[in-house]
């Protein structure tokens, strides 16, 4: 599965593997002042900006007309992690477009800066064959808040990134990353490979790759607020040429 994931860097194709029929992006919502959502088109009403496929939130909100009243929001959307309430919807999606909903792969940042140079995906414990190579090594020092048997188990890595791999039902995607921080998988997919979900530690948006039926129902799904994107389309906060 990570196999097909590009350079990092490289765009949607970093972050989500290669090959599938579509891809979505699912933008994080920015909060009010009274802790309710604010969806980046509410956003774009207010600034006069516009939702498409490579917006980015600073360059939409920043687009203020003089006259315009006070912003809609008091916090910027969250990086690295969906909301409880977003992941359950999303997850509830992509259950119906899976064959192995009961055994799905989790993987979480470790939080301690990227792998070495060069690197590859690659699992550094014993896992299934299917995941990785099994590859040994020394776990590194990690925060005290992870449990030993998640911290000394299967990794991995990514060129930038390492990650730690758990295993479980889709069902138990919110608990499975509960002991370690507070915020969702970062990368995730089921045993059957079926679609993969990113949400890069640095990025204010979800990215995944699927079916076009899949993706064609994230994208309508009112729960979601969600744009269709190309495997080549940048992510980066100077990606948006629109709202410049």
């Amino acid at each position: 599965m990570i196999a097909g994931v590009g350079p990092f860097g490289s765009g949607v194709g970093g972050l989500v593997p290669h090959g599938f029929e579509a891809y979505a992006r699912i933008l994080h919502p920015a909060y009010a002042a009274d802790g309710s959502t604010v969806t980046w088109a509410q956003v774009a009403a207010w600034s006069g900006g516009v939702v498409h496929p490579r917006v980015q939130f600073r360059a939409l909100a920043g687009r203020v007309p003089r006259s315009s009243p006070v912003q809609p929001w008091v916090e910027e959307p969250d990086p690295g992690s969906l909301t409880p309430t977003l992941l359950a919807a999303l997850c509830d999606v992509l259950a119906r477009y899976t064959r192995t909903a009961g055994h799905c792969w989790f993987c979480v940042s470790d939080g301690y800066g990227p792998a070495q140079e060069g690197a590859t995906a690659t699992f550094t414990a014993d896992a299934d064959a299917d995941a990785g190579s099994g590859e040994e090594r020394e776990p590194d020092v990690l925060a005290p808040a992870i449990p030993p048997e998640i911290a000394e188990g299967p990794r991995v890595e990514l060129p930038e990134r390492a990650y730690l791999l758990l295993e479980g039902p889709l069902d138990a995607v919110g608990e499975l990353a509960t002991p370690l921080l507070p915020q969702s998988p970062n990368l995730f997919w089921p045993d059957d490979r079926a679609w993969c979900v990113t949400t890069e530690t640095d990025l204010d948006s979800t990215y995944l790759g699927g079916t076009a039926a899949l993706i064609a129902e994230i994208l309508a799904d009112e729960r979601l607020e969600a744009v269709p994107v190309d495997v080549t389309d940048p992510v980066w906060a100077d990606s948006d040429e629109v709202n410049r």
